[in-house]
């Protein structure tokens, strides 16, 4: 089912960020703890995105905004992904984060202050977004906006895609989501959390997990994912909803799963498959993606392999 493949497709991170985790046996009160191991990642939603598709043998453009000596090592961690970039160089430094993670899987998370966004910075993004979309078969943009002078980007660049006819998908929270939603992507992914937030009520049932995507689709996409972790994922097209459950499966890191699935996705629209089988295959990509430490580092195989055991039923 998957091999080398010609339909490229553009993964836009605006708030990307050098993602470093620190390997540890195990949490202790001491000055210093020696780590056995150090791994950078190229961090940011669509990054991820963008190398869990080149894994499965598809092209992918990262459009990013990158600045300072932090966004010169991210820079240098997507060639090493495969990916094609194409950079915005900002003012701001690139965030960073430190994860440390003990022999138990144990997280304890670090992120550093975010960086001044300015209009200057804006108007580069918009020169350089029209010559990213030339030969482009679909686009994504996913992730937290830097700065509020940052969220009207979204929009805008929903609509760029669109006037190409480009089919898009959203999956970011807050402002950012309001605005993306006005300019009616194609699709809309949101987990429970931010979906809850947008809608400004609890989504704890199934019921009031249908209605809220009902609710989204009303506002113009043609289809809507709401991804509910450890309960899997609900989807909504027209008048369908289906829910998908994962399979049992050891959970390794289940973080950037949601990544996973929106390249699975992204890689059954461009094939041109109905929604329940991009659905199918996004919720396969993301069980892989939980299996392993390493985020979104797929082969297709273990894709291959997982397909089958996702089941789609109506919800």
């Amino acid at each position: 089912m998957f091999g080398a493949r010609c339909d490229m497709i553009l993964c836009v991170t605006l708030n990307p960020l050098v993602d470093t985790t620190f390997f540890v046996d195990e949490f202790r009160a001491a000055y210093r703890t020696n780590a056995r191991r150090v791994a950078h990642v190229a961090g940011g939603k669509g990054n991820n995105v963008a190398r869990a598709l080149v894994c499965m043998g598809q092209p992918a453009r990262a459009f990013t905004l990158l600045g300072g000596t932090a966004g010169r090592h991210l820079s240098e961690l997507l060639d090493a992904d495969g990916a094609e970039k194409a950079v915005v160089w900002v003012s701001g430094e690139t965030r960073v984060s430190v994860t440390m993670v003990d022999r138990d899987h144990e997280q304890r998370g670090y992120w550093a202050p975010a960086e001044p966004f300015l209009e200057s910075d804006a108007a580069a993004v918009r020169e350089r977004f029209p010559g990213a979309l030339d030969g482009v078969q679909a686009m994504c943009i996913c992730g937290s906006s830097p700065h509020p002078m940052a969220d009207s980007l979204y929009p805008e660049l929903l609509r760029a895609a669109a006037g190409r006819g480009i089919p898009t998908l959203l999956d970011t929270y807050g402002e950012a989501l309001r605005l993306g939603l006005q300019a009616s992507p194609t699709v809309v992914k949101i987990n429970r959390q931010e979906a809850a937030a947008w809608l400004g009520r609890p989504l704890d049932t199934l019921r009031q997990q249908v209605d809220g995507l009902g609710e989204l689709l009303r506002t113009g996409p043609e289809w809507a994912v709401l991804t509910l972790g450890e309960g899997g994922a609900l989807l909504a097209q027209g008048r369908q909803r289906w829910m998908a459950r994962p399979p049992e499966a050891a959970v390794v890191n289940p973080i950037s799963s949601g990544d996973a699935m929106t390249a699975g996705l992204m890689m059954g629209i461009v094939d041109g498959q109905p929604s329940q089988e991009c659905f199918r295959l996004g919720m396969a990509m993301a069980v892989v993606n939980a299996m392993t430490w390493d985020v979104c580092r797929l082969t297709p195989e273990e894709v291959q392999a997982m397909l089958p055991q996702v089941e789609l039923t109506p919800a």
